[in-house]
């Protein structure tokens, strides 16, 4: 029976794990389901957002470093080449932007709610992407396991980007401690609300801000004893076979 193109092809990464070992290490990077790598990047791009805020110019360097792991992640997870093509070409408009922005008038609120909006909407095409791959995995291993971590970042980051579009439509009247945030505002109330810490320190202003940090909260418990949990207790089982039964062979093994 003919292969229904359309249909999600089934990733056996046994398969996947058995070709690496003869490729070199640039074919490996170029590779699809590298989320080590990818989290390894994730946790580059945050802790350079911390690193580089001083200046203007180097949150500028922050924001391209988080366009190149937008676009490696759409890669790494095999997205379709349209996504991919979008994506780089979105991503160095949105730092000629930041750049335009930083040149000009580095709180130009207008310009760096668009580039919010626009990251916003990267991310969340990316978390897509990465749950739409990990949904082919036959055979959960590391790579899933790494693959979910990297949603569970993600996930914060595609908050900390919604909370910046929420403080620039709010005149940047974010948080009530402050007046005024940067990035790196954003982050840490996010990944401490992800991680359910609140410390306290910062704390919403509006009302529906406060809702989406609740809504966060609950997503990062859930997602953590659920989904991540469900995985590493699963560890190298195989979740199903591939139609009619059998296991997926040859071009049906690897998408």
């Amino acid at each position: 029976m003919d292969r229904d193109d359309d249909e999600p092809q089934i990733v056996d990464l046994r398969t996947v794990l058995a070709h690496r070992r003869g490729m070199s290490w640039r074919d490996r990077w170029d590779g699809p389901d590298r989320y080590g790598a990818l989290l390894l990047l994730i946790v580059l791009t945050v802790m350079t957002s911390v690193v580089l805020r001083q200046h203007q110019w180097e949150r500028l360097a922050g924001v391209a470093l988080v366009c190149l792991m937008l676009v490696f992640a759409l890669r790494t997870s095999q997205a379709t080449r349209s996504l991919q093509r979008a994506a780089l070409v979105v991503a160095p408009v949105v730092v000629i932007a930041s750049a335009i922005a930083t040149a000009g008038d580095p709180d130009a609120s207008t310009i760096h709610g668009a580039i919010a909006v626009t990251m916003t909407a990267m991310l969340l095409m990316v978390l897509i992407a990465i749950v739409n791959r990990l949904s082919r995995h036959l055979t959960i291993s590391w790579d899933t396991v790494l693959g979910a971590l990297c949603v569970y970042l993600l996930i914060g980051m595609v908050f900390a980007t919604t909370y910046q579009v929420a403080g620039h439509a709010q005149g940047r009247q974010l948080f009530v401690q402050q007046n005024g945030f940067d990035n790196v505002d954003t982050i840490y109330f996010s990944m401490g609300t992800l991680a359910t810490v609140g410390f306290g320190d910062l704390t919403m202003r509006s009302d529906v801000t406060r809702i989406l940090a609740a809504i966060e909260a609950l997503l990062g418990q859930v997602y953590l004893v659920t989904m991540v949990a469900v995985l590493v207790s699963n560890l190298g089982r195989r979740r199903g076979r591939g139609r009619g039964g059998a296991a997926p062979t040859g071009d049906d093994a690897v998408s």
